[in-house]
């Protein structure tokens, strides 16, 4: 860490806020611009913040949000989901999942018209992935995907297979990058036979969903190198197979 990092955390509260992006992210990767405008949700209550959102439409056409809300004082996070108009302004907001453990990251999978969540639940010890409701957006029919303290997990399906990319609770927690493969979305799933496939503090963790952009593959990641959540590096997947993995 950092001196300036270290008397900063001491001088200033940090919150997580969400913000909007219009634009697309194909044309981010493609010209490779990293001067972005971004439009902030406010942050009326000094005690909380909201961070890691996942964004999907339901059949009524709203824009809805999954995201961690979390005191900035505790370790204490919840799924909570925000629902906006047209112009992209909140109106609705709810809670939607609280085990009693930190739960983060609600990664949003869609496939043949159903939309699944799999909530980052390291300290509860397994991922599991829940369906979500579209008429009430409630969660139901809970799953458990894997039993590992799995950070960030985040799946996508790449020739015939899923692939599961995530970090594990305890050393390289944000640098050890592990993946998991399935013939199925529910698993089960498969250890990759050179985990961890990557050890590095920039570019490990996972950072959101996999983008394919001309035929390739991209993977947003974290980088921690001066502190977590510093800032996000995307990475060209150039080999992914049961055997190797290279980006």
């Amino acid at each position: 860490m950092s001196i300036i990092k270290k008397y900063s955390d001491k001088l200033y509260l940090k919150q997580w806020g969400i913000g909007f992006l219009r634009g697309s992210l194909a044309d981010i990767i493609r010209q490779k611009n990293t001067n972005l405008s971004f439009d902030w949700f406010t942050l009326d209550d000094k005690g909380v913040s909201k961070a890691d959102p996942f964004v999907f439409k339901t059949p009524d056409g709203r824009v809805n949000i999954l995201f961690e809300y979390v005191s900035t004082y505790h370790l204490d996070g919840r799924i909570a989901l925000m629902v906006c108009n047209d112009q992209l302004e909140p109106v609705m907001e709810k809670m939607m999942l609280d085990t009693r453990d930190h739960l983060s990251y609600p990664y949003v999978y869609q496939e043949n018209g159903q939309i699944y969540v799999f909530p980052e639940n390291a300290f509860g010890g397994s991922l599991c992935c829940y369906e979500f409701d579209t008429e009430k957006r409630e969660f139901r029919n809970r799953r458990v995907i894997i039993d590992q303290p799995l950070l960030d997990s985040t799946i996508v399906r790449h020739e015939g297979k899923y692939w599961l990319f995530a970090t594990r609770l305890g050393d390289g927690f944000n640098s050890d990058l592990h993946i998991f493969y399935a013939d199925n979305l529910f698993g089960p799933y498969t250890e990759h036979k050179a985990n961890p496939v990557k050890s590095d503090l920039n570019g490990s963790r996972p950072a959101g969903n996999l983008i394919d952009v001309d035929g390739q593959l991209y993977r947003p990641s974290q980088n921690c190198r001066n502190y977590y959540g510093e800032s996000i590096t995307i990475n060209r997947i150039k080999t992914l197979t049961t055997e190797a993995f290279e980006e």
